[in-house]
């Protein structure tokens, strides 16, 4: 398939847009790394997400930073893994600064979950960014077939409900040191996100041409004229995304997607 990019306003941000999912492993193994180094320091206890700690010292870049610890090189492999081969194929759609957005976004429902259910432990690692891109993959691609251990061919959207349903049986018994609701939180998020977006982008342009329209003139945004036609069209594609997959979209609707996708790029 072939996409149609237009060249960003600002080069540095065009840039650091291309290849993120690289970007973000290069960083987790980076971090892993620095983790081995000051493993005798109280490093993760600084950068790792302490809801206790978020609450009554402030220390509130643990929201970010908790996302790229983690607590092992298998934990490290598999949550990489997963951003490659998931958001490889999401960034491919959306572009690098919408993934980001929405991986971060994850990762932050992960932490907001914590604070309900795991406010007194000490949490790591990317699996509620990860478990986001799953959710996501599972809505642009619900019928595409995954190998689960390389052997048995589940669909996407199949797969998703189940590990939803183990991570919240595991959750409520408990006891097992890993962060269900947290990957449940980044699930969450990540919905929320996909089933928002779109309408809030809708919403800034009603608004743009509604100052547009002011004897006035105010600028908002770009100087792309977007009528409700436009945004109409967005929507329904967006409604088929949802219903039928990315696979189902004609060639025309995905270059309409992409045109989309540019817009928001450059908020």
């Amino acid at each position: 398939m072939s996409f149609y990019r237009g060249r960003p306003a600002n080069p540095f941000s065009g840039h650091w847009a291309r290849g993120i999912v690289t970007k973000l492993i290069i960083i987790n193994i980076a971090v892993f790394i620095l983790e081995i180094l000051l493993s005798r320091t109280n490093f993760i206890v600084m950068f790792g997400l302490s809801p206790r700690l978020v609450v009554t010292r402030g220390f509130v870049w643990q929201l970010v930073t908790y996302m790229f610890l983690h607590v092992g090189f298998w934990h490290l492999i598999l949550n990489m893994f997963i951003i490659w081969m998931f958001g490889s194929q999401l960034e491919a759609v959306w572009g690098g600064e919408r993934f980001l957005r929405y991986y971060i976004i994850c990762g932050l429902g992960g932490a907001l979950f914590s604070f309900i259910f795991a406010f007194n432990a000490l949490v790591i690692g990317a699996s509620g960014a990860g478990y986001g891109i799953l959710l996501a993959y599972a809505v642009l691609f619900p019928y595409n077939q995954i190998y689960v251990w390389g052997i048995f061919p589940v669909r996407a959207r199949t797969l998703v409900i189940v590990l939803a349903a183990i991570e919240f049986l595991s959750g409520i018994s408990g006891a097992d040191g890993i962060a269900h609701f947290g990957h449940l939180g980044g699930m969450a998020a990540g919905l929320l996100y996909m089933r928002t977006d779109h309408r809030a982008w809708r919403f800034w342009g009603r608004l743009k041409r509604m100052f547009d329209g002011l004897p006035i003139r105010i600028r908002m945004g770009d100087d792309e004229e977007e009528t409700d036609a436009d945004a109409d069209k967005i929507d329904s594609i967006l409604d088929k995304l949802s219903e039928k997959g990315y696979e189902n979209l004609t060639e025309t609707e995905r270059r309409i997607l992409e045109n989309y996708s540019d817009r928001g790029t450059r908020h």
